[in-house]
């Protein structure tokens, strides 16, 4: 097989990113792989995005751009994947940008181990600051299905990210992801990796993922709780098809963790129907017969504190959150 011939697609859900999407292009550009199709999809921004992408079109034919109203990125996904050529896909998140040889790093993998989906590890990037993330081990790790589905579970190897991949475009057929959701890549990557038959692990670092100052990681104000909360509902719908499966045979610990920090930012606000809703629905998935099997003694006492010492649990979290 004459690996250049290879087309590989790639799709860039742009919204309101002008100020980072040259750095985002110019790495696809710049790419030592040739054989590339860009498919920058903007999603009705109301910046200077589109201009920039038409502006990259006309000057690479590589390059076609898509602008449909603004519909979430789960749509614009969708629509993308609808419209791929090449018979390799990857995800870009218009802010971020990747290594010059991030394609043909994964794609000659991807074709020497006759693998479904690569991996590779990534650089967080911050102000002033850039730490190495997932980077494991030295060499190639070549997964199973099975394997695959249990380094997703306990976020090693396969994480639930769609931008550290190169996916055999099979895979991604009948994957539809849900529309006017958040997270949406979380719910289905466990569909997407039912797909597989091989997976390769690279512990090469080839894409940066950019994390701005106004992360949603931080602060407990009411559009971060709600955005807390619709990251717990994408793990419960991932933990479910999971299960249903047969795949997982474990709980998810990172569920079970989201769940605990969901409710640690809510006892420090004042109580209101919404985040009472919230403090029920984790509290009921906490107790969960299942909540933690195979979790070990930590998430086994932490789960007893809070679905049978509550007011203790809570007052205790109180105090040590004001020390801190």
């Amino acid at each position: 097989m004459d690996i250049i011939k290879s087309l590989v697609s790639i799709i860039v859900p742009v919204y309101n990113t002008q100020d980072y999407l040259k750095r985002c292009v110019d790495s696809l550009q710049k790419q030592t792989y040739p054989n590339l199709e860009i498919i920058l999809m903007d999603d009705g921004s109301t910046d200077n995005s589109l201009d920039i992408c038409r502006k990259f079109a006309e000057a690479d034919a590589r390059i076609k751009v898509i602008s449909h109203p603004n519909r979430g990125v789960g749509a614009v996904r969708n629509a993308g994947l609808a419209c791929v050529r090449g018979e390799y896909v990857a995800f870009v998140d218009s802010d971020d940008w990747v290594e010059p040889d991030m394609y043909e790093s994964l794609l000659g993998v991807m074709v020497s181990e006759r693998a479904d989906m690569v991996c590779c590890s990534h650089f967080r990037e911050m102000e002033n600051k850039s730490e190495l993330s997932n980077a494991i081990g030295n060499s190639k790790v070549i997964l199973t299905r099975e394997e695959a589905f249990e380094a997703l579970r306990v976020g090693k190897f396969v994480l639930n990210f769609l931008w550290d991949k190169l996916f055999r475009r099979e895979v991604l057929a009948d994957v539809v992801f849900p529309e006017k959701r958040q997270f949406e890549d979380l719910i289905v990557s466990g569909q997407w990796l039912y797909n597989v038959s091989k997976v390769v692990y690279l512990p090469l670092p080839k894409y940066h993922y950019m994390i701005r100052n106004n992360s949603l990681t931080n602060g407990v104000d009411t559009f971060n709780l709600q955005w807390r909360y619709e990251m717990v509902k994408a793990l419960v719908e991932q933990n479910d098809f999971c299960v249903r499966k047969g795949l997982w045979k474990k709980a998810s610990g990172k569920l079970f963790r989201t769940c605990v920090h969901l409710l640690n930012r809510l006892i420090v606000l004042p109580s209101t129907p919404e985040t009472m809703q919230m403090q029920a629905h984790c509290i009921a998935i906490i107790k969960q017969e299942d909540s933690t099997k195979g979790l070990g003694f930590k998430y086994a006492f932490k789960k007893f504190l809070i679905t049978s010492h509550w007011k203790l649990y809570a007052m205790v979290y109180r105090i040590i959150s004001r020390k801190r």
